[in-house]
């Protein structure tokens, strides 16, 4: 062993002591739509009085955030004419054509978009702002469930604020940990995520690392999103290696929360393709069962059948993690090809436990169905996630 070298007493820690080749960014620096934002100078400039401003409120505008709005409607009253020709972004008009805009706010879509032009047009940045937590997952496109979209949160070496618009924390944020999206200063995705365990609790942070892992997999070696799908293993391998030289890094230069972020790295998997799945992996974790395999391919007479979410290979338990929305999306054949394949496992002697969306949000009851249909299972613990 180096003799400069300091052991911290954690696997991952210590693989992320022995790399010495510097780190890939990950951040995902796509194009966002303009969703037609426009400032109340910018109105007032078009001819738009600030009457008028307030009127169009709820009618053709939404208000982002003070002195920030998005054109929403192509309004056909004729005092908001002016409005109406500062339309670029018709694809978002479009999207409250069938319904008003009071309707649309409630879908958390929607709701999430408008967060996110908060983050990116707010006007009230200082300089040494880094935006974080929720509202740099938002930028980076992280999986969030439920997760409060507002206020807006930023880190600052030396200032603090708590109103309703902000949350300004005093802590100041390494350049390695920081990234530039959309021209707005804001936590790395990787470091993002780590934040989210603070901010979210640790299977919302668990989540943000699975996706951006997977995402950090895909980005450095060029890999097709279908890897997986031929040879998971060598995905997962990849990550494993991604984790040590990128994750643990960044989870070592946290001011707080080190040790717990570092228990998490040590159980992520880019194999995970849901915020589902990462879900139903944390639970897994929480129960003490660490060897079950993702995204494993089975073979009937030489041909492929499906490919499962989870297999406890020892006892052949699948698990399949459903939703609605898939059957909604492709119709009652894919419903009618999965019976097919269900059947067929049971033929071949696998046992598959379904899961609805609703059983994965409380370990408890995933346990308790777990265990309940496959108590099998249950001689295979072995020692608890511990947070």
């Amino acid at each position: 062993m180096d003799a400069h070298r300091v052991s911290t007493g954690h696997p991952i820690a210590d693989a992320a002591a022995d790399c010495g080749r510097q780190s890939v960014r990950m951040d995902d620096h796509r194009e966002q739509p303009t969703c037609n934002v426009v400032t109340s100078q910018t109105l007032r400039a078009a001819g738009v009085t600030s009457v008028e401003i307030s009127r169009a409120v709820d009618c053709c505008l939404i208000r982002v955030c003070r002195g920030v709005y998005s054109i929403a409607v192509a309004c056909t009253v004729p005092r908001h004419a002016r409005i109406r020709e500062l339309i670029t972004d018709t694809v978002w008009t479009d999207r409250f054509q069938d319904s008003s805009i009071a309707e649309q706010i409630e879908n958390r879509a929607i709701r999430t978009q408008l967060a996110r032009l908060e983050v990116i047009h707010y006007p009230h940045y200082r300089r040494g702002d880094v935006v974080s937590g929720v509202s740099a997952a938002l930028l980076h496109d992280l999986p969030m469930f439920d997760l409060p979209l507002r206020p807006l949160t930023v880190m600052h070496p030396t200032a603090s604020t708590l109103s309703p618009a902000i949350r300004r924390f005093r802590r100041a944020v390494p350049c390695a940990d920081r990234a530039n999206l959309s021209d707005v200063d804001v936590t790395s995705s990787i470091r993002t995520s780590l934040d989210l365990i603070e901010y979210g609790g640790p299977v919302a942070g668990y989540a943000a690392l699975e996706a951006t892992l997977r995402r950090g997999v895909h980005k450095r070696y060029g890999l097709k999103k279908r890897l997986g799908f031929a040879n998971p293993h060598v995905l997962a391998d990849i990550g494993r290696n991604l984790v040590a030289h990128d994750f643990a890094p960044a989870a070592l230069r946290l001011a707080r929360g080190r040790r717990r972020a570092l228990t998490l790295l040590a159980h992520i998997s880019p194999l995970s393709e849901s915020y589902a799945e990462s879900r139903s992996s944390f639970n897994l974790h929480l129960l003490g069962l660490h060897d079950f395999d993702q995204q494993w391919n089975v073979a009937h007479d030489g041909d492929f059948l499906t490919r499962l979410d989870f297999l406890h290979r020892q006892t052949r338990t699948a698990l399949a993690v459903d939703g609605s929305g898939k059957y909604v999306e492709f119709g009652r054949s894919r419903l009618k090809r999965e019976s097919y394949q269900h059947n067929m496992l049971l033929t071949m002697g696998y046992k598959v436990v379904h899961f609805a969306f609703r059983d994965i949000l409380n370990p408890q009851v995933f346990g308790a169905k777990l265990f309940e249909q496959a108590p099998e299972l249950l001689k295979f613990r072995g020692k608890p996630l511990r947070l």
